[in-house]
């Protein structure tokens, strides 16, 4: 995943379709899974491009944070974030069958609609202090707003 941080200090985030099966109408880092032979980065910065149309160079993508989350079906996951605070063009959502919106939040006081895995990494990168992180999901299902809605903040 890639936290694209503008100068103010708010992160790119993405509202999530009511129709998407892990974040419904939730705010999530831009991010996704790896394809075969790519190094952990190389797959942030492909799903900085596919999801929102910006592009980020290499050397200026930092690693942030290593997670291992564990969510409510007993399926763990592992995540790598890495940050950026230099990009090329104006970030958009370029994936509207996934997702309504992006939206810049502030790291250390996230919106209450973004998924938990989001909100604690959020709060590791506001903090500066952690690299690695177990989180596990909450018993109840977080609640996505009762419309969908996408926009910047």
């Amino acid at each position: 995943m890639l936290l694209l941080q503008r100068s103010d200090g708010r992160v790119l985030t993405v509202r999530h379709r009511m129709s998407s099966t892990h974040s419904p109408g939730l705010l999530t880092v831009v991010g996704g899974h790896l394809e075969e032979g790519e190094f952990a980065q190389q797959a942030a910065l492909r799903e900085l491009v596919a999801g929102t149309g910006a592009q980020v160079a290499p050397a200026d993508a930092e690693f942030c944070q290593l997670v291992h989350y564990l969510d409510r079906a007993g399926e763990r996951s592992m995540g790598v974030a890495f940050t950026a605070r230099r990009w090329q063009g104006e970030p958009r959502n370029t994936e509207p069958d996934k997702h309504t919106g992006l939206v810049w939040v502030q790291p250390g006081n996230a919106p209450s609609d973004c998924h938990p895995y989001t909100r604690t990494v959020l709060a590791n990168f506001a903090s500066g202090t952690t690299l690695y992180e177990e989180i596990t999901a909450p018993d109840e299902a977080v609640a996505a707003p009762a419309t969908e809605r996408g926009g910047a903040a």
